[in-house]
């Protein structure tokens, strides 16, 4: 069976943000029912600044910096690199982010197994609903960007869980 995927490199990232639906389920399912309802409602412009907005904070956390005002400089200056060459956000979202994403869940000791399991789950579900080009069925109904919701939602929860409850 030949993949159709136009984004395979991403598939394990996808799952990432599942993680979450174990150490904070109502959080997870209530920033994503709410980012994903003020998403439908913004212009595709809106959705790529907010897109950008987020990931440089998100990805900001990935640098050991204390200075926030370099920390965020050099996720700004990634995202402008991203910008340009896009490969290179795929290649980091999968080789780095992601597996440091792990790796913290593995340090934090809190629930490894259910969120590996979740994770990696979410990930393998994508490769069928990516390869019957479901992603773009979706953006016929909800626009082009729909997936800023639930990216926004791992966001706004795995700051919060990070920040506030650990």
């Amino acid at each position: 069976m030949m993949m159709l995927i136009k984004y395979p490199l991403l598939i394990p990232t996808f799952g990432h943000g599942a993680t979450s639906l174990i150490v904070s389920p109502y959080a997870t399912l209530a920033s994503n029912f709410f980012s994903g309802l003020c998403i439908y409602y913004c212009s595709y412009f809106q959705r790529v600044t907010l897109l950008i907005v987020f990931s440089i904070y998100h990805i900001a956390d990935d640098f050991n910096i204390k200075n926030k005002i370099y920390k965020y400089s050099w996720s700004s200056l990634f995202h402008l690199a991203w910008l340009k060459w896009p490969m290179l956000s795929k290649c980091y979202l999968t080789l780095v982010h992601t597996p440091r994403h792990y790796f913290n869940i593995y340090k934090k000791k809190l629930q490894v197994t259910q969120q590996f399991i979740i994770g990696v789950g979410t990930s393998l579900v994508a490769i069928p609903f990516l390869n019957a080009n479901l992603d773009s069925k979706l953006n016929s109904i909800l626009g082009e960007l729909w997936y800023v919701g639930p990216i926004i939602a791992h966001i706004i929860v795995h700051s919060y869980y990070n920040n506030y409850i650990t």
